[in-house]
């Protein structure tokens, strides 16, 4: 279940992609890349990253700094994202209106820095999606209008 798209020797097309991950998953990448759109200038390109357990995914940037990954799955999509630690009031803000599972998430990222980390987060759900826009905030330390599909 949730299988990753593992083939680093064929780049799959955007055709493959969405027919792999879903009909759902595709909705939530859209709206991803949508929501960061309206304010920033938005670069994705398909990258195969970090050897062969992670396969095939969408690098996201802003500008030319890096956001986060979205990595394709079958029926489904993870975004990786590094946060730094949570050290003001904004972002204990979004951190205090995160889901348990998003809470959950946060407590088990793979550290990284000065109390920051890695998370590794599966979008399944409208209320998965409406934590990683959470995520997204405290990442750029900035309110963003976060719609869901």
């Amino acid at each position: 279940m949730y299988e990753r798209m593992l083939n680093k020797g064929y780049l799959p097309n955007v055709c493959e992609i969405q027919k792999y991950i879903g009909e759902k998953a595709t909705k939530y990448i859209n709206s991803f890349i949508g929501n960061l759109k309206n304010i920033y200038e938005v670069k994705t390109e398909i990258k195969f990253p970090f050897g062969n357990k992670y396969g095939w995914g969408y690098k996201v940037n802003i500008k030319a700094k890096h956001l986060c990954y979205i990595f394709f799955e079958s029926k489904a999509i993870t975004v990786m994202i590094r946060i730094k630690k949570i050290d003001n009031d904004f972002c204990k803000s979004k951190y205090d209106e995160l889901s348990d599972e998003g809470k959950s998430c946060w407590g088990n990222k793979y550290p990284c820095g000065n109390g920051g980390g890695w998370i590794h987060y599966r979008i399944l759900k409208n209320e998965n999606f409406s934590d990683i826009g959470k995520f997204i905030m405290i990442k750029l330390n900035k309110e963003l209008e976060w719609i869901k599909y």
